[in-house]
């Protein structure tokens, strides 16, 4: 059974690479970021800062099976001051900056704030799941559910509870949290046209 507690530090890289590799061929990430062999640096860059932030803001959480880290969330509450945009500049957005281009670092910023405006309309009780995802090999063992039913819900709960929202964009996961008790309350297409791919925000209510 999983246990869970807060990423440390030096476990920042292997938290980011969970990401990238569990991210691959994820639509959004391949609809903002550089085709072709630049494509897995920038992801990894991109999942290092983000990763980086919210270990710096105790916001970053693990999922330990057999000595091994096999999940990972991000989770934020609406209330608390999250990773502002010069702390992600200071953790690496920068150097991505010079490497991507002003444009396209531009892009992928707007992009991400896009994604996040439904969610983002809720009050100081809503949570913001950021980053969720089970490292390669691991997946389709129920470690997800578990990651919410044990660990995210308990967590909120104790916290007094609220709304904990995200965001996906893949069928297959709109199926993976409707059938944990998530909601979807706004749908709409991100990107250009004739390359718009889905984006769905989904809320589920924790009490205390």
């Amino acid at each position: 059974m999983q246990t869970y507690r807060l990423a440390e530090k030096h476990e920042m890289r292997e938290v980011a690479t969970l990401f990238t590799e569990s991210f691959m061929d994820y639509p959004l990430f391949k609809l903002i970021l550089s085709k072709g062999e630049a494509y897995r640096n920038e992801l990894f860059k991109l999942n290092y800062i983000n990763t980086k932030s919210y270990v710096q803001q105790d916001s970053c959480f693990v999922g330990i099976l057999d000595g091994k880290i096999v999940s990972a969330v991000l989770l934020k509450k609406s209330g608390d001051p999250g990773p502002g945009f010069m702390r992600y500049l200071f953790n690496g957005g920068l150097a991505l900056a010079a490497r991507v281009g002003v444009k396209r670092i531009t892009h992928i910023l707007s992009t991400l704030d896009k994604m996040k405006e439904a969610c983002s309309r809720y009050g100081k009780d809503t949570w913001y799941v950021d980053s969720f995802a089970v490292a390669k090999g691991y997946q389709g063992k129920s470690l997800g559910s578990a990651l919410f039913h044990y660990f995210i819900f308990p967590h909120v709960r104790k916290q007094g509870g609220g709304m904990v929202t995200l965001v996906t964009h893949t069928e297959l996961n709109k199926k993976f949290y409707c059938k944990n008790g998530f909601e979807v309350f706004s749908e709409f297409g991100i990107g250009p046209e004739g390359g718009r791919i889905p984006n769905y925000s989904f809320r589920h209510e924790i009490g205390e």
